[in-house]
């Protein structure tokens, strides 16, 4: 039986998601777990396109990761449940492949760069810079 319309435009859709997800996502988590790292929350920047739009996401030594439009940073399960239920109330839908992966070698280089950064004495522009530092330093290109 062959596919109507409506299935290869949804199958087309899903396949560019997934090809932009492959092509900008570890520049994109990069940016959300620095911004994470830095304040310890996602910074709410329109939470009005924040609540009417469901959350990306992942599990990571049982915690649950999420990001939203309208949201920059991370929203985590354990650090702020309460921005996870108001944020991601439409719920969750799974990250592009591979998530966890970039996730894992990101945060430490970012974690890293965060203590390095706080001992300097802080600073916006000092801290993008560290963040860049620590990622060539350890060979993750974004």
């Amino acid at each position: 039986m062959p596919l109507t319309k409506e299935e290869i435009r949804e199958i087309a859709t899903r396949t560019a998601d997934e090809v932009v997800e492959r092509i900008h996502g570890t520049l994109d988590l990069a940016f959300h777990i620095a911004e994470h790292e830095a304040i310890g929350a996602g910074r709410v920047l329109e939470p009005a396109v924040a609540r009417a739009t469901p959350c990306k996401g992942f599990k990571f030594n049982e915690e649950t990761y999420a990001w939203s439009p309208g949201v920059l940073g991370l929203i985590s399960s354990k650090k702020n449940p309460e921005q996870l239920k108001e944020f991601c109330a439409l719920g969750i839908e799974p990250a592009g492949a591979g998530a966890q992966e970039r996730f894992a070698k990101l945060k430490g280089a970012i974690s890293e760069a965060h203590q390095e950064w706080e001992k300097e004495g802080g600073g916006l522009p000092s801290w993008w810079e560290q963040v860049g530092k620590t990622l060539a330093a350890k060979g993750i290109e974004l």
